[in-house]
């Protein structure tokens, strides 16, 4: 049986019949949705009690004629006009004042740029870095990237899309915005930090241990119907006090260096492969499966037959349209910002659910160079072709070796 959808009602929390809480300090909406919503039902009950009272104290008590009587007045008629025209321009001015300030970000605001895919983000820091998987704080089960952004400060979005048309959504900020193919758009944000409702977590740190932080935790959404899995594109945005945001900054393209690299390769699929890659042999996406792919020769390709090692690995996830699996389109976007020792996670991963090669279970991410060769081995390991980045996100994965 299928659970997607029950596990992710268990993660629906609790919330007001209102709006969700709110965590901006830049919030535009707010006030002006309240101010239409009771306007409205003051008219609501006002015209409603109106019509009670008429059909009572004017009700046909007997059969008579039709009713004559005044059917012009001038005086009422300016009335009911003037008024919502008085409110209706009331909401105008003060909406126009809003969206022009939502739609202008402040110049000392802090850039991060938003990648929408089928069916994931990536978050791009200044330094090229990148938020890296990560586990669920309730469930503890991998999950995609999230945003991690630091409170009390202006945040831009620069939102592009790699494939179809997406929508970022924070109901706690109160922005929401489309991410549209071929152009990039903007919004921007001030996330407030809640002392009394943040969560410890502990970051790696470059020394090999761990320092906690405290951190708000909200959900981003894609509100825009973009295919299969539109209803999984679901991730968190992490706000920090700028302390410990800087401690964020420093540990996010590190890992625990006692993590298995399996575990890492897991993730980075469960995360961002899984919609397209199955690792049960079964075809439902209608592309690749990694079941036994590792290790097999005679894979087919337009390039030719080839055999499934290290190096076209490699170059499917760096250049996937170099050499294309027979029988599948071009659909597959690289992956610059992976480490060389995350795809070496990959590939150990890949190797662990292939019954044609061996694998070292207890090569952990700390057993790696930079380069994603294992440490005080010369020429017995492949690495990645050059590191890509400090980053730790990913492109989608849609079609692959």
């Amino acid at each position: 049986m299928d659970t997607t959808l029950f596990n992710m009602l268990a993660q629906v929390k609790e919330e007001s019949l209102w709006f969700p809480v709110d965590a901006s300090t830049s919030n535009q909406v707010d006030g002006l949705a309240y101010f239409i919503l009771w306007v409205c039902g003051f008219f609501l009950v006002f015209n409603a009690g109106l019509m009670v009272f008429f059909a009572i104290r004017y009700r046909q008590q007997k059969k008579a004629g039709a009713a004559t009587g005044q059917t012009h007045n001038t005086a009422l008629e300016v009335t009911w006009s003037v008024i919502p025209a008085f409110i209706l321009a009331v909401i105008f001015i003060w909406g126009f004042r809003g969206l022009l300030k939502m739609e202008r970000p402040p110049d000392n605001s802090y850039d991060i740029l938003v990648t929408g895919y089928k069916w994931g983000w990536d978050f791009t820091y200044p330094d090229g870095g990148q938020s890296k998987s990560e586990k669920d704080p309730v469930t503890g089960e991998p999950m995609a990237p999230a945003l991690h952004v630091p409170a009390g400060r202006p945040v831009r979005l620069t939102l592009q899309s790699n494939d179809v048309l997406h929508s970022v959504f924070i109901p706690a900020l109160r922005v929401k915005k489309d991410v549209v193919p071929g152009r990039f758009n903007q919004m921007w944000f001030e996330a407030e930090f809640d002392p009394e409702n943040a969560e410890d977590w502990d970051l790696p740190t470059e020394d090999g241990g761990t320092v906690t932080v405290k951190r708000n935790e909200y959900e981003l959404f894609c509100t825009e119907y973009c295919g299969q899995n539109h209803s999984l594109m679901i991730t968190k945005v992490y706000v920090y006090q700028q302390e410990d945001y800087d401690k964020w900054y420093v540990s996010k393209s590190l890992y625990d260096p006692s993590t298995p690299l399996i575990d890492i390769g897991k993730t980075i699929w469960s995360t961002q492969c899984a919609s397209c890659h199955s690792i049960d042999g079964s075809n439902t996406a209608n592309y690749p499966t990694w079941l036994n792919l590792y290790g097999q020769t005679g894979h087919l390709t337009d390039k030719g037959s080839v055999e499934v090692n290290d190096e076209y690995i490699i170059e499917s996830i760096r250049n996937p349209a170099a050499q294309i699996v027979d029988g599948y389109g071009n659909q597959m976007a690289a992956f610059p910002n992976l480490t060389d020792r995350e795809v070496r996670g990959i590939i150990e991963f890949m190797k662990s659910i292939s019954d044609q090669v061996e694998v070292d279970e207890d090569l952990t991410y700390g057993d790696l160079e930079i380069d994603g060769t294992v440490k005080d081995e010369s020429g017995g390991a492949e690495g990645a072709e050059g590191e890509a980045g400090d980053g730790e996100g990913s492109q989608p994965d849609a079609e692959s070796s």
